[in-house]
């Protein structure tokens, strides 16, 4: 059984199934596409002893195959190292190594380990003699391409990120030749990077020689060149330094020139000022006033005013103011100031005159030296700057003499470094570690690798058919398929008898009778309480029991739920409508005919439709109480239209209005007296077998039912065996233990009232 079963867990508790809705749910090729860890669990758990079958059988495969191959195809894997040098150009001068990138020197390494590889690397291998004697080599028959694909095969190389290196391998069937094969690769590939080295060194020197011999002659120019400026300029003073105390005499001349023109301008402009100022002084000035004290003539008037005024002082006190003599006095006193002032004035204006005639004088000769000065100074200026541009393009001449020099002196250094660099043996930055040994033990095939492989492989191919079975089994054989891919409700699941020892030999038909304490009876019980709850007792008065095929078991699910409604009191009529292959006379024989035979009786269904016989005389009692039956009668020459026609109408609702539950054992769904029954009934039941049915036939029923607007209250499945991986086995074993629990209480009680009627 499979595990995952929610209405058939839901409905052993005695509740409600969902009604069946013709438009609702999914489509069941949507369901069936879907597949849930447990549902795979499960599949593994049903066929773990193929898994572990196939596995074994795999394990076996591996270690056998590794035992062949070991014994006729055995290889060997040789394996040396070559150490990488510094990435970068070592300069042999230095003392140490300087320290690469990490990364940077894994690519370097990366690149070489790719170059050992390459196809000129490969074709120059085989041309060896050592390699061309092997029987590796011969097995080929001299065809190139094939022994390169097999060079580029199992000749591995490989470089180590955190370490300085290249790992070289060779597979092949012979050891010695293996190790052999490795050496004259690394030998090979090393004298190779040698001599890349030193002809990229001598390439190098060649060009380095080519310069040197260029900058020699460019110094020879340059040295020409500044002996050429020296005597074609007559100057000596050249190479002085601005920044010292030495200074070019015509730099001095031209400085101390500046520094005339700067004391003369202050000069012209000193007297330019004078000029003015003598210009805008007044006769009467205090400086003009002074320079005039100092004339004789100017003097005697002031002292004779100052004798007038003394002599004018005592005649005005002597003699009175208007007197005549101090009128006399007193007018000769103003006549002598008005000539005293008016010299005064001319002698002012006289030197005021001279002094501005001897500054013109001096400013016109001071200009006259300027004018001259700038014509010096501007020659000067000239020399200077002639000067200036000898001196600029004489320095520049020596700044690219030095500048070459320095050069001639790198490329001196480089050369003698690249000389030492030819004559050094690990130029080509790899170096052998030493000789691959010859293997002594087989690298493949290895045991660790065929037998987990066939293993794995083994188990793969089991889980693989397992799934595969699983797939190609389109029965409905859980109760989970019949949810999953017809998508009905599940009204009740029947074991299969082989499941409970108490069943084996029971007769199917009244296992319910027979044997009422064993799990089958307990299933159909379980069928009538869901089916019950399934609708309301109007709604399934008339149940009709189809199936898709013949031989499903429609007969036995009706027999026995009509057995269980009849435990509970009610009324039960069965009605066998299978006009071509009745079963119910089977079931219950008439207790009127022979005891030793069952016989059909051609009084039935059949003879009442066509109107040979009432309703009351076809149904006969089944010697089980509250239990009638109507049997078919004999086969009819158009059963679909009587099982459609209005006397089957009238006897449903003659049996519905005197029974509980009137139960029809009709034909299969694939002959049309299925569908004209359906319609009279009031809900179908549909059975599928375990071992019988299929999931498109089951689908088809469905669908034919839905077409014609029957009311499916569910679907029952018989024959379920226990499967591995499901819960069903937990339930049957429950119900087992349920069941001798309670006969032992059953018996123990017997027991107690036995010895008490003893005693």
């Amino acid at each position: 059984m499979d595990s995952n079963q929610p209405i058939p867990s839901k409905l052993g508790y005695g509740q409600t199934p969902r009604q069946f809705s013709p438009g609702g749910g999914g489509s069941p090729a949507s369901a069936a596409k879907t597949i849930t860890p447990k549902e795979i669990l499960d599949i593994i758990r049903r066929h773990v002893l193929l898994i572990i079958s196939l596995t074994f059988l795999g394990a076996v495969a591996g270690g056998g195959m590794w035992f062949v191959l070991r014994r006729t195809m055995p290889k060997y894997t040789a394996q040396t190292y070559i150490e990488v040098l510094h990435p970068g150009q070592i300069d042999p001068t230095v003392i140490g190594t300087p320290l690469a990138n990490k990364d940077i020197a894994y690519e370097f390494r990366f690149s070489k380990a790719a170059l050992i590889k390459q196809q000129s690397m490969l074709q120059e291998l085989i041309r060896r003699d050592a390699i061309r004697e092997t029987r590796w080599f011969k097995k080929f028959n001299n065809d190139i391409v094939k022994i390169i694909k097999d060079l580029e095969d199992n000749l591995i190389t490989s470089a180590g990120r955190n370490s300085s290196y290249i790992s070289v391998r060779m597979t092949c069937g012979n050891p010695k030749e293996a190790a052999l094969i490795v050496n004259e690769m690394v030998d090979l590939f090393i004298r190779s990077q040698q001599t890349t080295a030193e002809a990229d060194v001598g390439q190098k020197l060649r060009e380095l020689t080519q310069q040197e011999n260029e900058y020699r002659n460019k110094l020879q120019s340059l040295t020409s060149s500044l002996a050429d400026i020296r005597r074609s300029t007559g100057l000596t003073q050249l190479e002085g330094d601005d920044g010292g105390n030495f200074r070019h005499t015509i730099t001095q001349k031209l400085s101390k020139l500046e520094i005339e023109k700067m004391e003369l301008e202050a000069d012209i402009e000193q007297l330019r000022t004078s000029v003015a100022n003598y210009e805008e002084r007044e006769i009467t000035d205090d400086i003009v006033q002074r320079d005039t004290e100092n004339d004789t003539v100017i003097m005697g008037f002031i002292q004779r005013i100052a004798s007038l005024e003394t002599e004018l002082a005592r005649k005005t006190t002597t003699l009175g103011e208007n007197h005549r003599e101090v009128l006399q006095l007193r007018e000769l006193l103003r006549q002598t100031i008005a000539e005293k002032d008016a010299r005064n004035e001319v002698k002012a204006r006289q030197i005021r005159d001279s002094d501005i005639s001897s500054v013109k004088d001096r400013y016109t000769m001071l200009t006259n030296r300027y004018a001259k000065l700038e014509e010096l100074r501007a020659q000067t200026e000239s020399e200077q700057r002639e000067l200036d541009n000898t001196r600029a393009a004489y320095d520049q001449r020596v700044e690219d003499r030095e500048e070459t020099r320095n050069k001639l002196f790198t490329i001196q250094e480089q050369i003698s470094k690249y000389n030492l660099i030819k004559q050094d043996a690990e130029a080509g930055k790899v170096k052998q570690v030493g000789l691959a040994p010859e293997p002594l033990e087989v690298s493949w095939p290895k045991l660790l690798v065929f037998a987990p492989g066939g293993t794995f492989l083994g188990c793969m191919l089991g889980i693989g058919l397992a799934f595969l079975i699983e797939l190609l089994n389109d029965l409905l054989r859980t109760p989970n398929d019949v949810v999953k891919f017809v998508q009905v409700p599940l009204l009740g699941m029947i074991t299969h008898k082989d499941l409970d020892d108490s069943t084996r030999n029971v007769d199917m038909w009244q296992v319910v009778r027979q044997s009422p304490f064993s799990m089958i009876s307990e299933c159909y019980r379980k069928f009538r309480a869901n089916l019950t709850l399934s609708a309301n007792i109007d709604a399934q008065r008339v149940i009709f029991v189809t199936s898709g095929n013949a031989g499903e078991g429609r007969t036995t699910v009706a027999t026995n739920i009509a057995t269980t409604f009849a435990a509970e009191g009610k009324k039960i009529l069965l009605i066998d409508a299978n006009f071509r292959r009745p079963s119910l006379y089977k079931a219950y024989p008439n207790p009127e005919g022979p005891s030793d035979v069952v016989k059909r009786d051609d009084k039935g269904l059949s003879t009442y439709l066509v109107g040979d016989y009432t309703i009351a005389e076809i149904i006969r009692p089944t010697g089980f109480d509250g239990t009638d039956v109507i049997d078919s009668g004999t086969l009819p020459a158009n059963p679909a239209e009587l099982l459609g026609s209005q006397a089957m109408t009238e006897l449903i609702q003659y049996v519905k209005g005197r029974y509980d539950r009137v139960i029809i054992d009709g034909p299969p769904i694939l002959v049309s007296d299925a569908k004209a029954i359906a319609s009279q009934a009031d809900g179908t039941v549909l059975v599928f077998n375990a071992a019988i049915t299929r999931r498109g036939a089951a689908r088809r029923i469905v669908r034919e039912l839905k077409e014609i607007n029957t009311n499916i209250l569910g679907a029952v499945l018989i024959g379920v065996r226990v499967l591995k991986g499901g819960y069903f086995r937990e339930l049957f074993d429950s119900y087992k233990d349920y069941q001798n629990a309670q006969k032992e209480k059953k018996a123990g009680r017997s027991k107690a009232k036995a010895k008490a009627e003893v005693s």
